[in-house]
């Protein structure tokens, strides 16, 4: 098949939605599938895209400036009928969302749309009331979702959140699988020089986008309840956004700023290094739509205190991997620490971690995908 993706964000930014598309894409492709990225030129940034990529001009988003909003115009709209595309799947609703819809409608072909975001959780970025812009960013969700003639959803939880908003197209659960990494082969040396972690201190780790929607100050407070019990105990926070300096003058104020490392974006190459040096991988987010960063430590056989919330209560069902806690510092901290305490528990949850990444595993998940495109191609006479 030839499959067309669009999306308004894409490589060199390092976020769930391009993990999403980069772990398709290549599973695609190993299975003998062409896939062609539509997505928007960085400007500033040198891109070494393959042919297989057309890039839009794009501006900042005016609200948030870590997003981009595509020009849906290019000089390669004019090579696209010349790709006989199978299938169009778009991967966010805004404007390269949009031209994915409109050459959809145009050449006759059908478009499926992956749901990877709750929008009307980040509605305090615009400047309108909160109320008005969460029914504003549903209807929006549910009229691009109604376009299409499937929607992906990464778990079951996004599903029925979809149907509540009254999505009538059909929707399939697809969670986004991940390359299982050989742990053994992993090197560490040069993130622990570079982060100046030491061999004396057990760290716990998260991978997040510090925005306010991410929850960061809640693992504040629960490491600081942990590094009461366990002193020798570090905080690696992988990631940046607008929140970094109020999240590090409360760390501050906490008494555990020196036991923090603030990373900043990073490389995908050093992300995996982190998660292997780290002891518990700690999650506290409550508007995923799967936690894909979850998976990816347990690929890492880390187990996973995570709050109990969309997006994330599938992926550690039955505390299976890890704990599920309720919103409180308390509890999420009382988690760590006892599987900081019990090396027993501990190896028995870096088990139950591995097995479950395997289990979705970027194949596994590409096929079923296949399947559904499959579905929407006319029977061939």
């Amino acid at each position: 098949m030839n499959i067309a993706i669009f999306s308004d964000t894409y490589l060199p930014q390092i976020n769930g939605v391009v993990t999403s598309m980069e772990m398709f894409r290549e599973a695609l492709e190993k299975k003998g599938h062409n896939v062609y990225i539509f997505a928007p030129q960085i400007r500033g940034k040198k891109l070494q895209d393959d042919a297989n990529v057309f890039r839009f001009a794009s501006t900042t988003f005016l609200f948030q400036p870590e997003y981009r909003i595509s020009l849906p115009y290019s000089r390669a709209i004019n090579k696209f009928a010349k790709l006989n595309i199978d299938i169009i799947h778009s991967q966010t609703p805004f404007t390269m969302g949009l031209l994915a819809v409109y050459l959809a409608k145009r050449h006759n072909i059908p478009l499926v749309h992956t749901y990877h975001t709750l929008f009307s959780e980040y509605v305090h970025y615009l400047p309108i009331p909160t109320d008005y812009s969460k029914q504003f960013a549903i209807w929006v969700s549910k009229s691009y979702c109604n376009v299409n003639q499937l929607i992906i959803a990464p778990t079951e939880q996004i599903k029925a959140e979809l149907i509540k908003y009254n999505v009538t197209t059909p929707i399939e659960v697809i969670p986004t699988g991940i390359n299982i990494t050989d742990v053994h082969k992993v090197q560490t040396k040069i993130v622990e020089d570079q982060f100046k972690l030491t061999k004396d201190k057990i760290y716990l780790s998260t991978i997040s986008r510090l925005g306010k929607e991410k929850n960061v100050p809640f693992l504040l407070n629960a490491f600081k309840l942990v590094h009461d019990v366990y002193p020798n105990t570090g905080l690696i926070i992988m990631g940046d956004g607008p929140e970094r300096k109020a999240l590090e003058r409360e760390a501050t104020k906490l008494g555990i700023r020196d036991n923090i490392v603030f990373t900043g974006y990073i490389d995908r190459t050093q992300v995996f290094p982190l998660l292997k040096v780290s002891t518990v991988f700690v999650f506290a987010s409550k508007t995923e739509t799967q936690g894909l960063v979850i998976l990816e430590a347990m690929s890492m056989k880390k187990p996973v205190v995570a709050i109990d919330a969309m997006g994330v209560s599938s992926v550690l069902e039955d505390n299976q991997g890890g704990y599920l806690t309720h919103d409180d510092p308390t509890h999420f901290s009382q988690c760590v620490i006892a599987l900081l305490s019990n090396p027993e528990t501990y190896e028995q949850k870096c088990i139950e971690a591995y097995k479950k990444a395997t289990d979705l595993s970027a194949n596994k998940m590409a096929r079923k995908l296949i399947n559904c495109y499959k579905s929407l191609l006319p029977s061939p006479k």
